[in-house]
């Protein structure tokens, strides 16, 4: 991202507080909104040099404009990172537990993608995030109460206008167990989307994002008429721990050529040295909590993919890492982590070392 781009996120940042201020005397609460991520990652593959890259993640810059009832709210974002527009949406609450939600947005599948970047213990998704919609515009009915949550929603195309594909996904967990001390959730996804190119494709980074290199890939797919994705979710909490495992599957189908199915998995364990505990919220585990300082946060994360099927020779690939997180308050923390990959595709095998760290600024 170029010093200019920065530049301007930083003075549309800097422009949103005066209006804060401004916005008192209004029925409204207008809030700015920020989430700011400069990552160093180098990988050591045995198929490219290892080379250490630097940049912004994320650079999303936006508002908040919140009903001093809690029955409306509305976001706009922009990332200066990727130059493309992020959440703007507008989110209706009509009573408690239920909630409407139209514009561009994070469509509900898996519990990988419903975790937001402000509170995860590594600094990419894991292999399973390859299946994620991510963001589309549509709209969504959500349900949320003491057993659980269920989102429902019908999406097209992106804001930029990519992704020109419309859908519908869902996904539900049901509350096995709350109180002070934690809280444990089954759930599942599923979602069917006709992509208008009759075109797909899948593939998964080696654990940054700041390099080409793929650890599986399958290409373009040509003639896909439908994809349909489907999930299935654990997390448990207690105290300073956390636990949660994902499988998901994918079916590409495609006229004139057989099927694709993908396929893949995680599990991940965290724990806090100083006992600072996630909350659950609506489906998700939060990040620990630094309002009593310093927060520390271990992780520990398996996954696998497989691309692999029939002549789609995507690949195959099973990662392990570690990462530390650190909450110096409650809007600034530094993440690094160290992974190992082993992925095979086409007959070729490679073992990439990650190592990544990224400092990180929300509000």
């Amino acid at each position: 991202m170029s010093l200019n781009l920065l530049r301007g996120a930083c003075i549309v940042a800097c422009a949103g507080f005066p209006l804060a201020a401004a916005a008192a005397p209004l029925p409204f609460d207008v809030s700015p909104s920020a989430n700011v991520q400069y990552e160093w990652a180098q990988v050591d593959s045995d198929l490219a040099r290892a080379e250490g890259e630097e940049g912004f993640r994320r650079a999303r810059i936006g508002f908040r404009l919140k009903d001093a009832g809690k029955r409306w709210q509305f976001v706009a974002e922009h990332d200066f990172a990727d130059r493309t527009p992020a959440d703007a949406y507008l989110e209706v609450t009509p009573r408690e537990g239920h909630a409407f939600r139209l514009g561009q947005f994070k469509q509900p599948f898996t519990l990988e993608d419903a975790n937001s970047d402000k509170q995860t213990a590594f600094l990419e998704a894991s292999f399973v995030g390859a299946f994620a919609i991510s963001r589309r515009i549509g709209a969504e009915y959500a349900r949320f109460g003491s057993r659980g949550t269920f989102n429902v929603a019908v999406f097209g195309q992106r804001l930029d206008g990519t992704s020109e594909s419309p859908g519908a996904s869902a996904r539900g967990t049901w509350l096995l167990h709350k109180d002070d001390d934690g809280a444990a959730h089954v759930g599942f996804s599923i979602a069917s989307e006709s992509p208008q190119n009759e075109r797909g494709s899948f593939s998964a980074a080696p654990g940054t994002a700041l390099t080409a290199l793929k650890a599986a890939s399958t290409g373009s797919l040509a003639g896909v008429d439908r994809m349909d994705r489907a999930a299935v979710e654990g997390l448990w909490m207690r105290g300073a721990w956390s636990l949660q495992g994902e499988a998901a599957q994918v079916i590409a189908r495609r006229d004139g050529a057989a099927d694709f199915h993908g396929n893949a998995s995680s599990m991940l364990l965290t724990w806090s040295p100083r006992g600072s505990a996630r909350t659950y919220k609506r489906g998700i585990a939060t990040a620990p909590s630094a309002d009593d300082g310093t927060a520390w946060e271990l992780g520990l994360r398996w996954s696998a993919i497989d691309l692999d099927d029939d002549i789609v020779a995507g690949g195959h690939a099973e990662s392990i890492g570690l990462a530390a997180t650190c909450y110096f308050y409650s809007n600034v923390r530094l993440i690094a982590n160290f992974l190992r990959v082993d992925a095979a595709r086409r007959g070729v095998h490679d073992e990439p070392l990650v190592v990544g760290a990224r400092l990180q600024l929300t509000y």
